[in-house]
């Protein structure tokens, strides 16, 4: 059986043993272009995907945002929304959809919730339904994600703050006994940001992850992330994303980002070896702030 892997949407691995696991990593291009850091990202086009607990850290009122990524013949959508309730309470939603070769139409619905607890801290849960489709027949699923998010104000420059977050993900199986598994995560990651004057400002981060069930799928990742935002209006990001036991590959990441008024236009694009199934990999994503 062919295998085919895709970082940047909606997977499926094929292992031995005829078990399968649907792994969904996040679509954002923000993300992506800074080596796959998620747990610290505030203002990334998909909340939902990410950290949804630093969500609750955010300004805007409300955000929708949608992505695109390809790689070969694989086509991967995403659309999502969020809006806050007060200061301290947000809600989001979230639609994915992978497309690939040989009648393959995978889909997910993410619901989730947000809330921020004094200045520091803020918690998050997620519930999801997949749908996954295969020339032999298809199959359900349920799952949760539980977030937590910290930030502190430090001095350092202009103005400067320490983030940190970690996720539990893919917590439940699917509907009927099959050789089918939900590959269950925990990530941890922290940030910096610092403004050097009120036009620049620098954001580094690391992020680390371990997948522990099921065997097959079991390995850790680690990705380390940076990004130069100039007014507010330009970003440029760079990262590296290491990968074990070619669960993940490891590849190399740059991407782009605009700010017009209230519209987000990023842009990712991977450095993967010509042998693995991350080589030509791009992600383009666009959102609009309320």
């Amino acid at each position: 059986m062919k295998r085919f892997f895709l970082l940047s949407i909606f997977v499926s691995i094929f292992v031995p043993g005829r078990a399968q696991v649907a792994l969904l990593p996040s679509p954002d291009a923000k993300s992506l272009g800074m080596g796959g850091l998620s747990m610290t990202t505030l203002s990334g086009a998909h909340a939902i995907y990410d950290n949804p607990a630093m969500a609750a850290f955010s300004s805007t009122p409300a955000q929708i945002a949608s992505s695109y990524c390809g790689a070969g013949d694989a086509d991967y959508y995403a659309v999502t929304g969020y809006w806050r309730f007060d200061n301290f309470n947000l809600t989001q939603i979230g639609w994915r959809q992978f497309l690939r070769e040989r009648g393959n139409n995978d889909m997910a619905v993410d619901l989730g919730y947000s809330r921020r607890i004094g200045d520091r801290w803020a918690v998050g849960a997620i519930t999801r339904y997949m749908h996954l489709k295969r020339p032999e027949g298809s199959s359900d699923a349920l799952a949760a994600d539980l977030s937590v998010g910290w930030m502190l104000p430090v001095r350092l420059g202009a103005f400067s703050s320490v983030r940190a977050g970690a996720k539990l993900s893919n917590l439940g199986g699917y509907f009927k006994k099959q050789d089918y598994s939900l590959p269950m995560n925990f990530t941890v990651g922290a940030a910096l940001d610092t403004y050097l004057s009120d036009a620049h400002e620098i954001t580094v981060g690391a992020d680390f992850g371990y997948c522990f069930s099921p065997s097959a799928a079991r390995g850790c990742q680690v990705a380390l992330g940076a990004e130069y935002n100039l007014m507010q209006l330009v970003q440029f990001r760079a990262g590296y994303h290491y990968g074990e036991r070619q669960v993940v590959p490891s590849y190399a990441s740059v991407g782009a980002g605009l700010r017009i008024l209230h519209l987000r236009l990023d842009f990712a694009y991977l450095f993967a070896g010509k042998e693995t199934f991350l080589h030509n990999t791009y992600s383009i994503s666009f959102g609009f702030d309320f």
